[in-house]
């Protein structure tokens, strides 16, 4: 066993070995084993007891499909809510044994971050150290949705949020151009450098439209836009969700049953113009969004637009096109009056600058109960139900919410 001071001269006992859950091959299921090794912490990291876990879309799509897997097995799991037990390599004095944090994985390539796992490490800058008076448990169904919605909205289309209770704003893009091109990743500097002109960006009262709006992603999108000054247009499943849509703030709800009545709607009833569009499904609700914004614009396609080889449309520092974030899978088009983006999501945990903030204001909103958590539903069992939890993800059980699996009683 391995000890821990705690202040007041009490000791955290963290065992060697812990359990894990692990994908040996793609289309198989998860197993739970023993006897893994405890991860140790490094600089800048702190190890924490997992209390909780969040359940993403993801964790069963790469398992099913076999993407986002850098190695077999793997331990899956995008955030989870844990207690601190080390934090001999923080440099976060305000994080101490005991504390309860939520860590956001998107590291998916270092398992040792993984949620899915009895003690896992977090990144300390990345670290989101929870009020008192919040539910823990419940904690762990925003991080990725946050992360994701943020850089979405304020790299890629260089939104500027206002703070809440303080007279400045924040300006992600401007934190992400801090480091310089050549100490961010290298495929994060297209979306970073050119993705959108100081000129171009959204202004007060513009539209943006947000497919798939019943997802978490879109659920915090709706209230980041709304802080901005945008108004949204939500297209989602109106039996379903439109009363939690409507609470939410979006100004036009769109019924997603008929794509062609919904783009006619549209049509008449929005005359301003429409630049701005979120996909939160796939490719091919992606291509109906990529359609209704090239619809919407006298811009053209314009010779010096080139696909790169990233799989983005590399515009050069003068383009005023519309823009489009595909989350899920960017549709197949030739050519394109429409400037196609993918969320720089390792910005999170490969900038240090993009993480602190991003953590640091996450943490305020929780604190002042600002931003609306997604309706959640709880199952209890730690790592011996992820599994069937998974499946009840990836047969459409759970639709607008998220689902939490506890480790132990919060």
């Amino acid at each position: 066993m391995l000890a821990q001071s705690l202040p007041g001269g009490h000791a955290s006992f963290t065992p060697e070995k812990q359990r894990q859950l692990l994908l040996h091959e793609a289309k198989q299921p998860y197993q739970v084993e023993s006897e893994r090794d405890v991860p140790k912490a490094r600089q800048g990291e702190l190890l924490v007891k997992v209390l909780a876990v969040g359940l993403n879309p993801i964790d069963w799509k790469s398992a099913q499909y076999g993407f986002g897997i850098p190695s077999l097995p793997c331990i899956n799991g995008r955030e989870l809510v844990g207690r601190v037990v080390s934090r001999d390599q923080s440099q976060r004095p305000d994080i101490e044994i005991g504390d309860a944090i939520l860590s956001i994985c998107t590291d998916y390539r270092d398992f040792r971050k993984s949620a899915f796992q009895e003690y896992a490490i977090a990144t300390d800058f990345n670290a989101i150290k929870l009020p008192p008076q919040i539910d823990y448990a419940h904690a762990a169904s925003i991080g990725v949705a946050f992360v994701a919605a943020a850089l979405s909205l304020g790299i890629c289309f260089g939104v500027t949020f206002p703070i809440a209770n303080k007279d400045e704003t924040l300006d992600l893009l401007e934190v992400a151009k801090s480091q310089g091109r050549d100490k961010i990743p290298q495929d994060t500097v297209e979306e970073v450098f050119n993705s959108i002109d100081p000129w171009n960006r959204p202004h007060a009262g513009e539209w943006i439209l947000i497919y798939g709006a019943s997802s978490i992603t879109a659920q915090i999108a709706i209230q980041l836009a709304r802080w901005a000054h945008l108004r949204v247009i939500a297209v989602v499943d109106l039996d379903k969700h439109e009363e939690r849509l409507r609470t939410l703030g979006a100004d036009k709800l769109i019924d997603r049953k008929d794509l062609s009545a919904a783009a006619s709607q549209i049509r008449t009833e929005i005359k301003a113009p429409i630049r701005f569009a979120l996909d939160t499904i796939g490719p091919d609700t992606a291509l109906w969004c990529h359609d209704l914004l090239a619809s919407r614009t006298g811009i053209q396609c314009r010779p010096s637009l080139r696909h790169s080889a990233s799989g983005t449309w590399a515009m050069g520092a003068v383009s005023s096109l519309p823009h489009l974030i595909c989350l899920t899978g960017a549709p197949k088009v030739e050519e394109s009056n429409v400037r196609l983006h993918s969320v720089p999501i390792k910005l999170f945990h490969e900038h240090e600058g993009v993480g602190r903030v991003l953590s640091g204001w996450l943490r305020d909103l929780l604190d002042s109960g600002e931003l609306r958590l997604p309706e959640t539903l709880f199952e209890r069992g730690g790592l011996d139900v992820i599994g069937r939890s998974l499946e009840r993800l990836r047969r459409g059980e759970v639709s607008g919410k998220r689902l939490v699996v506890r480790f132990e009683d919060l």
